[in-house]
C-alpha cells in the first residue's frame, strides 16, 4: 500500500440529504480496506436517524459547531476539538444543534462498503429524491447498516 496525500480543495463531495454534504477524504480502495474517512458539512438542525453499524467501528472528530451525540442512550454535547468513539453494534445518532453550519470528520474501520452506500444515497437524492421505497431497498443492499429510530 502506498502513502496517500490529497488536497482538501480537490476531494469529492456528495449531497446525502437536505442540509448534509459529505466530503470523501479517504476511500476503502486507497487504504486497502482498513478504513474510510469522511467529513460532513451540516446545516443547523440536521442529523441522521438513530442507527447501528453492525460490522464497523466509527470515530467522530468535531471540527466546527455544536452537536448533540447520542451513544447507546447517553446524550453528549460536543464542540470543536471533541472526539467520540462508537464501537460496532452500538446505537448512535448526532445532530447539529448550533446556529451555524457545523463540520465533523469520521473514520470507519474497517471500511467495508459505506462509501458505496453514501454514493447510492447521493445519486438518489440528486435524481429523484429519497423516499420510503428507496430506503427499504437501501436496507436490503446494506444490511450491515441499520436505521433503528428517528433523528435526535
Amino acid at each position: 500500500m502506498k502513502a496517500i496525500h490529497k488536497k482538501y480543495s480537490e476531494v469529492e463531495s456528495l449531497n446525502l440529504f437536505e442540509g448534509l454534504r459529505v466530503k470523501v477524504l479517504l476511500t476503502a480502495k486507497e487504504t486497502g480496506g482498513l478504513q474510510e474517512v469522511f467529513e460532513d458539512i451540516v446545516e443547523p438542525g440536521v442529523g441522521p436517524g438513530r442507527h447501528i453499524h453492525h460490522e464497523q467501528n466509527e470515530t467522530f472528530i468535531f471540527l466546527e459547531g455544536t452537536f448533540d451525540v447520542e451513544i447507546d442512550g447517553q446524550l453528549f454535547r460536543m464542540s470543536a476539538g471533541d472526539t467520540a468513539y462508537i464501537p460496532k453494534g452500538v446505537i448512535h445518532a448526532w445532530k447539529n444543534v448550533g446556529k451555524k453550519q457545523g463540520r465533523l470528520r469520521y473514520i470507519f474501520s474497517p471500511a467495508l462498503n459505506i462509501e458505496q452506500m453514501f454514493r447510492d444515497i447521493s445519486n438518489a437524492q440528486n435524481s429523484k429524491g429519497i423516499n420510503e421505497a428507496f430506503m427499504k431497498h437501501l436496507a436490503l443492499n446494506y444490511p450491515e447498516q441499520e436505521t433503528v429510530g428517528p433523528p435526535l
